[in-house]
C-alpha cells in the first residue's frame, strides 16, 4: 500500500465518522426503531401474543464500509458510499414465528414515508452458505438532508441464533474454518427451518383449541 493510498483511506475514515455524515443515517434508524415500536404494541394486542421479539438498530463502522468499498472494487470516497452502500445503516428485526416476519414486510410497505425499494428473500431462498432471512432496503425521509437508506433485516429467533453463531465461525476463523464447517452449518440451517415451521404449525393448532372453547 503507497502512502498515497492510505492517506485516502485515512481520509475516508475520518469523514466516515463525522456527526453530519453519521446523523442522518442514526436519524432514519430511529424512524424504523419508532415505528416497530409502535407497530409491535397494536399486532400484540390484535394478535395476543408477542409479535417482535427483538429489534437491534446499528450503524455501520467506517472500517467496515471501508473493507466493504475495496471488496467491490469502489473509488473510496464518501459519496460514493452514499450512493452505493445501502446498509450503512441497518436494524435487526426478530420475530418468533415465521409467518411474522411476512406479517412485517407488508405491514412496512403499507407505510406512506418509507419507500421500499429492493427485497430479497433468503427465507425461501436462502443463501449458499444456509443463510436464512428477510431482507429490505428502504428510503427514509430525514429533515434537511432528503432521503437515507436503512436495510431492515427481519428473521426468527432460531435463524438469528444460525446468523450469529455462523458469523464467528465463517468471518472470524478464516476459509479453513468456513470450509471444514460449511456443510455442519448448512445442515444446522436446514434443521432450523423444520423447527420454524413446526413451531408455526404448533402456534396454528393452539389458536385453533382455543377459538373452539
Amino acid at each position: 500500500m503507497t502512502n498515497t493510498v492510505d492517506d485516502l483511506y485515512q481520509e475516508f475514515l475520518r469523514q466516515m465518522e463525522e456527526d453530519a455524515f453519521l446523523e442522518p443515517y442514526k436519524e432514519a434508524c430511529r424512524y424504523i426503531e419508532q415505528k416497530l415500536e409502535k407497530i409491535n404494541i397494536e399486532y400484540s394486542e390484535k394478535l395476543g401474543r408477542n409479535f417482535i421479539g427483538q429489534t437491534i438498530c446499528r450503524i455501520k463502522t467506517p472500517e467496515s464500509c471501508l473493507n466493504k468499498m475495496i471488496k467491490k472494487k469502489y473509488i473510496v470516497k464518501q459519496q460514493t458510499a452514499q450512493e452505493y452502500l445501502s446498509d450503512i445503516s441497518g436494524i435487526r428485526v426478530i420475530c418468533n414465528f415465521l409467518d411474522d416476519i411476512y406479517r412485517l414486510a407488508e405491514i412496512l410497505k403499507e407505510d406512506e414515508k418509507l419507500e421500499v425499494i429492493k427485497t430479497k428473500d433468503y427465507v425461501k431462498k436462502p443463501k449458499s452458505s444456509g443463510y436464512q432471512s428477510l431482507h429490505m432496503i428502504v428510503l427514509v425521509p430525514v429533515d434537511g438532508v432528503g432521503k437515507k437508506r436503512v436495510e431492515i433485516q427481519i428473521r426468527t429467533q432460531a435463524m438469528n441464533l444460525w446468523a450469529v453463531v455462523e458469523h464467528h465461525f465463517v468471518y472470524k476463523k478464516g476459509d479453513y474454518e468456513k470450509c471444514e464447517f460449511e456443510k455442519d452449518l448448512k445442515e444446522c440451517a436446514r434443521a432450523i427451518y423444520k423447527i420454524d415451521k413446526k413451531m408455526l404449525v404448533i402456534r396454528e393448532k393452539m389458536e385453533a383449541a382455543c377459538k373452539e372453547l
